[in-house]
């Protein structure tokens, strides 16, 4: 088992919550959807041209 401060917790997964925080309200601002293979797909495209 693993004890952690909620200080070094909070250092773990704060950027983590910001990203999922902002993917909220990008989606609440937006009505595009992307499925799996959409996401994907491009990064798999983008990493492949360099």
């Amino acid at each position: 088992m693993v004890v952690l401060s909620i200080e070094e917790y909070s250092k773990l997964t704060d950027s983590v919550e910001f990203a999922l925080d902002r993917a909220d309200k990008m989606a609440e601002e937006s009505n595009v959807r992307m499925n799996h293979e959409e996401i994907f797909g491009n990064l798999r495209r983008k990493l492949s041209e360099k």
